[in-house]
């Protein structure tokens, strides 16, 4: 399923506000967590990224109905969209706390999986740019196959 360019500023403008630049020494600030999420969502099946999108959807129209104001996330200053994501995580209702709290892990697992993190928090063997390099060259040296 494709997200629209619409869908995609969204991503980012939501998944900035629960994932603010500067995390890490600012290591992964470049990250388009709009594009990210455009891509996370060709791979899935269809009812996976549904929830992806009906999500998005939830967050950005919520401000009406959440805070009694007549905005979408968009419209809301930096300190509200926070204030409107905790009440939406902090939600009664099942329904909206369950996609907001899958909002909230699709953005982390984005951001934290990519590589400059994952090197920042020394979760790369040895120096080796992709985990499990040093099994794979350990293998090859024993004159087996990498797993």
């Amino acid at each position: 399923m494709k997200l629209l360019p619409f869908e995609i500023r969204w991503a980012d403008a939501i998944g900035r506000a629960m994932l603010p630049r500067g995390l890490l020494g600012g290591v992964v600030d470049a990250v388009d967590l709009g594009e990210e999420m455009r891509r996370e969502c060709l791979e899935p099946p269809w009812y996976a990224a549904l929830l992806l999108r009906a999500s998005l959807w939830l967050t950005w129209l919520a401000p009406p109905l959440a805070l009694g104001r007549l905005r979408t996330f968009g419209g809301l200053d930096g300190a509200t969209r926070e204030a409107l994501l905790e009440k939406l995580l902090d939600s009664r209702l099942y329904l909206v706390r369950a996609t907001a709290t899958f909002l909230k892990l699709q953005a982390c697992m984005l951001l934290l999986g990519d590589a400059r993190v994952l090197r920042r928090i020394g979760a790369y063997e040895h120096g080796h740019e992709k985990p499990g390099e040093a099994a794979a060259e350990a293998s090859a040296a024993d004159g087996r196959r990498a797993p």
